[in-house]
């Protein structure tokens, strides 16, 4: 208590100590506030992504390569990798369905395609889901016009920006109800698909990665990309879509979707193609339960509000592994890919810079500590002359920092508090379409959360610790006896 009462006394009377807990305060209360922002900031990226095309976990084989749902997240080199599949998937998605902590979840099977609108391309990122189960999921998407497939049907949905693009860049109309061709290229082959667009839908918060996305009834998709068989109306092979049937000399689908527009020069061979048919279909069906209809890349789920879902991940994960499963269990921000990774960057530069800005600080409040420990030579001296203890002096000097820090600290949350409940009152709105995407919505949220506050306390003890240790052994090397005749 005498240690208390001393360390209170030196505090007060030295001039110094507003300095240290105002730098403190003030660096802690710039931690908090950017903390707040970046976790409204993360808050908002995964309203964008879960709520749209994420869900908030999915499952997916482990690959070799990184992989999102839109694939191979490699960046290009002139290839594109083969999905692996769900393996077995029936017994997978059973467990999934299972499990008490997920809501919902559908299969989804990804594949890369073109629209063909007249005699030019806009290609995409096909999904293969059933579109109302798909939707149930996705609540950030909204039908504006039409009604999604069900099960069993055949159907594409595109989203509004889709759609508009498709008017701006090629001069096309599409409307609900209209016939759509549908075709993929794989170097030496392709395949052709129509399919009528059952709706047009819209998300509530736009990102331009999701305008390249089209819905897609999943058994189509599976023709497209060579994983199932089905006759082709004879009634495709018109004059009107001899353009589409005519292959690229070269056949890569990196020209299609990545250079210039395709003229699809060469010619279609129909004995070729029919070979081709004949071998797909006396082909050995797949080893997942024999069906064509069990091939699956991602199964996407949703987990119920307040459940967490690192929890979840985590014990999905040790079942897998104990089942011997090649499978995964990934959270949102690894299943949208390197898109959405970009603002946990941001934050970690971020949070390093301030870092090196309070480690210069430390050592301007450590001298200023060291200082006041030189002054106190004299006092320092006396009470060990007198009978204090080594220990009684370190526990003087490290309450003396403690009180400082953790006043500093207290005081730096409450000002970070204040500082985002008037960034948030000021309703601070953006059009920016990055700025949208990044915070969810078009005004600037901030979420002041129990870790923010811990983190931020934190950091103080830390200081205190480290600020303590060398003003102590300065004085602990004090000698009584120098300091005796000094007093003299």
């Amino acid at each position: 208590m005498f240690a208390l009462k001393f360390a209170f006394r030196n505090i007060v009377s030295r001039k110094s100590s507003l300095v240290i807990v105002l730098f403190v305060a003030f660096s802690i209360a710039i931690l908090v506030m950017a903390n707040a922002i970046f976790d409204g900031t993360r808050t908002g990226i995964e309203k964008t992504f879960s709520g749209n095309f994420t869900g908030d976990i999915v499952i997916r084989p482990k690959a070799q390569f990184p992989m999102s749902l839109f694939g191979d997240e490699t960046p290009i080199t002139g290839e594109l990798s083969d999905l692996p599949q769900l393996i077995p998937f029936g017994d997978i998605y059973d467990f999934v369905k299972s499990n008490p902590s997920i809501e919902k979840a559908i299969p989804q099977i990804t594949g890369q395609a073109v629209l063909r609108i007249g005699n030019r391309n806009a290609p995409g990122f096909f999904f293969g889901v059933v579109g109302d189960e798909y939707l149930e999921i996705m609540d950030g998407i909204k039908i504006v016009e039409g009604s999604p497939y069900r099960d069993g049907e055949d159907g594409i949905m595109l989203s509004t920006e889709f759609v508009e693009n498709v008017k701006s860049d090629l001069g096309a109309e599409l409307h609900v109800g209209d016939m759509v061709q549908v075709a993929s290229f794989t170097g030496t082959s392709f395949a052709l698909r129509v399919a009528p667009l059952r709706a047009i839908y819209e998300y509530s918060v736009h990102n331009d990665l999701q305008d390249n996305i089209v819905l897609i009834s999943p058994g189509i998709l599976r023709e497209l990309i060579g994983l199932g068989t089905t006759e082709i109306d004879p009634a495709l092979f018109t004059e009107e879509n001899s353009g589409l049937l005519e292959v690229v000399s070269d056949g890569s689908i990196d020209d299609l979707f990545f250079g210039e527009d395709v003229d699809f020069e060469g010619a279609y061979d129909a004995q070729t193609h029919e070979e081709n048919l004949d071998a797909e279909k006396g082909a050995p069906p797949p080893a997942d339960d024999m069906n064509a209809e069990t091939i699956w890349n991602y199964i996407v789920c949703s987990v119920p509000e307040g459940v967490l879902q690192r929890a979840v991940i985590r014990k999905m994960n040790g079942e897998f592994s104990k089942r011997e499963w090649q499978v995964e269990a990934v959270n949102w921000r690894a299943a949208a890919g390197m898109l959405a990774q970009y603002i946990y960057w941001i934050r970690l530069v971020f949070n390093i810079g301030l870092l090196v800005i309070i480690a210069t600080g430390y050592i301007i409040v450590n001298n200023t500590l060291v200082i006041a420990a030189l002054d106190r030579t004299k006092e320092t001296g006396a009470l060990r002359a007198i009978g204090a203890s080594r220990r009684f002096v370190a526990t003087e000097y490290l309450l003396e920092t403690l009180m400082l820090t953790v006043v500093a600290g207290i005081l730096g949350c409450v000002i970070g508090v204040i500082g985002n409940s008037i960034l948030s009152g000021g309703a601070i709105t953006f059009s920016n379409p990055y700025l949208v995407q990044l915070f969810g919505g078009t005004t600037l949220s901030t979420v002041v959360s129990a870790s923010n506050i811990f983190w931020g306390m934190a950091l103080s003890l830390v200081l205190a610790f480290v600020a303590w240790i060398y003003p102590v052994q300065i004085a602990l090397g004090t000698s009584p006896v120098v300091a005796m005749e000094a007093v003299r």
